[in-house]
């Protein structure tokens, strides 16, 4: 009777390993598999620094933003734009290419302390002064 006592015990906590590994499996697949889907729906900094690491994004109220300047599309409508540096929104709080270290306020390319400014006629788009030039920044869609 004893020996059939520890069998079961035996039993039962192999049981309980296995639903424990069981559900710990689930959930990270889970996890990993709604990461693209929890920013609902929006462009993020891991999707963009997934395709290229070289790109020169900014973060900025939860939205991603793209270098646009140097565009051919861009620099045609450049002269249609105007800004104001009473728009000011910010400062480049942390320069990184890391995803896990990307959050409001970060850049890829700018550095710390970079002075960020919207544009009035558009809140998709970001004026930066940086070394002397006008840099503009687009805010990405998802599509």
């Amino acid at each position: 009777m004893f020996k059939e006592d520890c069998g079961k015990r035996e039993l039962n906590i192999i049981n309980k390993s296995l639903i424990a590994i069981l559900f710990t499996t689930t959930l990270i697949i889970y996890m990993f598999a709604s990461f693209g889907v929890a920013d609902g729906g929006r462009v993020t900094a891991r999707d963009v620094l997934k395709h290229n690491k070289d790109a020169d994004i900014i973060e900025y109220d939860g939205k991603v933003f793209s270098n646009v300047t140097n565009l051919d599309w861009f620099k045609n409508d450049r002269e249609n734009i105007s800004f104001s540096k009473d728009n000011y929104v910010g400062k480049i709080q942390n320069q990184t290419t890391s995803s896990l270290l990307f959050n409001d306020l970060s850049a890829t390319k700018l550095p710390k302390g970079t002075k960020i400014y919207s544009i009035e006629e558009d809140n998709g788009l970001l004026l930066v002064e940086f070394q002397g030039k006008e840099l503009y920044y687009m805010e990405l869609l998802e599509g």
